[in-house]
């Protein structure tokens, strides 16, 4: 009941978040506009999850006595890709896709026996929608702020522990998340349209699997290096 109510809290706030979007999309074109209106950022994305660790009985795991396992995850990376749009000098609608993935782990205990290890990785494909305040939108140094809404898809991962012929594969739901993010875009000259581009972003979620895996917090920081384009 708990996680329903969770996912409905989630879900109301993201449309929030998706309508201030919507808002800036809708903003009066009539006023001052950029000699760059359209930006393009493409990235490399690095990941540090925050996690915390869960402890579970692992379902059919052979063992003497009650077998355990913990589950955790670590960094990963990716890439990311987005286009804003300028509709104010300040204000910007953004639309973006970001394919990244973390490591994620977990340990068989089983009484009377050596803990054993085994990890793989969580793939997660991310569509984003949000918006940003540019605070020095006439500068060569563009810095900006915001926030967006994801829906993140997950892919399953699947754990092997020889010692004992136990694998299990866990399947995680999909959410629909939301974060924030501030970054600044550095053109190479005062004129150029291409420039150096850094971000760095917090977002709130979960990992909510099948298998007995509970949910596991994992709210990310992502650091965002790369390079765009504005015209």
């Amino acid at each position: 009941m708990s996680r329903s109510i969770n996912k409905k809290i989630k879900f109301a706030v993201a449309l929030g978040i998706a309508a201030l979007a919507l808002q800036f999309a809708g903003a009066t074109v009539a006023s001052a506009q950029d000699e760059f209106a359209w930006i393009t950022r493409l990235h490399y994305v690095h990941v540090w999850p925050g996690s915390d660790t869960v402890t579970f009985v692992p379902p059919g795991a052979p063992g003497p006595g009650l077998v355990t396992s913990d589950f955790w995850v670590d960094g990963g990376n990716g890439f990311n890709a987005e286009v804003e749009y300028k509709f104010q000098p300040r204000f910007g609608a953004f639309f973006g896709l970001t394919f990244d993935n973390m490591k994620t782990n977990m340990s068989y205990d089983a009484l009377g026996s050596q803990i054993l290890y085994s990890n793989d990785r969580v793939d997660m494909r991310q569509i984003n929608l949000g918006g940003n305040y540019h605070f020095t939108p006439e500068s060569r140094f563009d810095f900006y702020a915001g926030a967006f809404v994801s829906w993140v898809g997950y892919s399953s991962s699947t754990f092997y522990f020889p010692e004992v012929d136990y694998d299990l594969q866990v399947k995680y739901d999909d959410e629909l998340a939301w974060g924030v993010n501030a970054g600044a875009d550095f053109a190479f000259s005062e004129s150029s349209p291409w420039f150096a581009s850094v971000q760095v972003r917090y977002m709130w979620l979960a990992l909510e699997g099948d298998s007995n895996v509970e949910k596991l917090t994992v709210d990310p920081t992502k650091g965002y290096f790369g390079i765009g384009y504005r015209w």
